[in-house]
């Protein structure tokens, strides 16, 4: 097999890894330790960790230290073929799941990695911590197996990370999305002593505690915020248009629009008494007073056409002006406007 030949099992074999590949991959292929390193002298294959070689040809993959480190942890099983929750295969997790999903800035001098059973390793900045996950608590990112962000928050605080940088973390993935402050509020709980908040303190103590810590916001408290502010500003708009208040309260249908509906439903409460009022004196506008309709009915008797000329429609004074002056004369000044 000439060097071209090696070079296309090898580089064929870890296009699907990241453009990397083992010593031990590589001899299941044919290509030998010596045959690795000759390919490497002639610059085709670099060494990034200690039996794992990378096809110069592919690029720097970006996390390249973690995943030659999962790589090591089955050097002859091929990443397609590693089942999650294997005994030997491993899954990412605490400060490296964090860099995976981009959450926070949390520190990761070294490359974490949970295995289901205790194993250890010779490679200094490789730490392996014993955990079983779950299959919920996996998911893949990259092509590599990681902890969920929910399962990777609480096994910081199980590490005891910094509460600041935690906090980050929290805020982030909460702002993105990937978490479920209700669920992870359950989750944490039981680290709260474990930072310095009483024994009465619950998870989103605890949450809200980290979060205050990195200098951050929830996003669920900003849309909070943001419907108390917009919830004040239509009430003042409504208060001066209670006819609107009116309109909305009636025909918002709540099955539909149970949100709006009820929102609309509290502005009508607290605008009733103004509505109330300006309804009492509107209904007093339309009865007749009792005295006047007397007069009227005097007045049918007596003299009726007087009575039908009080009842003719009175034309506007500027109309009428306007119309006698049908002749072409000169008009009002206010006219001309």
């Amino acid at each position: 097999m000439d060097r071209a030949e090696q070079l296309a099992l090898v580089a064929g074999a870890a296009a699907d890894q990241w453009g990397m590949i083992t010593t031990a991959q590589a001899k299941e292929l044919g290509v030998g330790a010596v045959q690795l390193l000759r390919l490497a002298e002639a610059g085709l294959l670099e060494s990034v960790s200690r039996g794992v070689y990378l096809v110069t040809a592919a690029g720097m993959p970006r996390y390249q230290d973690i995943k030659a480190a999962w790589l090591r942890l089955m050097p002859k099983e091929f990443a397609w073929d590693r089942p999650v929750g294997h005994p030997d295969s491993g899954v990412v997790s605490h400060a490296s799941a964090c860099l995976l999903h981009e959450l926070g800035d949390i520190p990761a001098p070294e490359v974490e990695i949970s295995v289901p059973r205790r194993r250890t390793t010779t490679e200094p900045f490789v730490r392996l911590r014993t955990a079983v996950l779950e299959g919920d608590e996996v998911t893949v990112v990259d092509g590599l197996p990681v902890t969920t962000p929910l399962r990777t928050i609480t096994d910081l605080l199980r590490a005891k990370a910094d509460g600041g940088h935690v906090g980050g973390v929290v805020a982030e993935a909460e702002r993105r999305g990937l978490v479920d402050l209700d669920v992870l509020a359950e989750g944490v709980r039981p680290f709260a002593r474990k930072y310095g908040l009483k024994v009465t303190a619950t998870g989103r103590d605890l949450i809200d505690h980290l979060v205050a810590q990195a200098g951050e916001s929830l996003r669920r408290y900003e849309i909070d915020r943001a419907g108390r502010d917009g919830f004040a500003d239509a009430v003042h708009f409504l208060a001066a248009r209670p006819d609107l208040a009116e309109h909305w309260a009636r025909h918002v249908r709540p099955e539909s629009l149970s949100g709006i509906s009820k929102v609309l439903q509290d502005i009508n409460r607290q605008l009733a008494p103004a509505r109330d009022s300006l309804n009492q004196a509107l209904q007093g506008l339309s009865r007749p007073n009792p005295a006047v309709a007397a007069a009227m009915r005097r007045l049918a008797e007596t003299d009726p056409e007087l009575l039908a000329a009080l009842r003719k429609p009175v034309r506007p004074a500027r109309r009428m002006a306007r119309d006698d002056d049908s002749g072409g004369g000169p008009r009002d000044a206010d006219d001309s406007v």
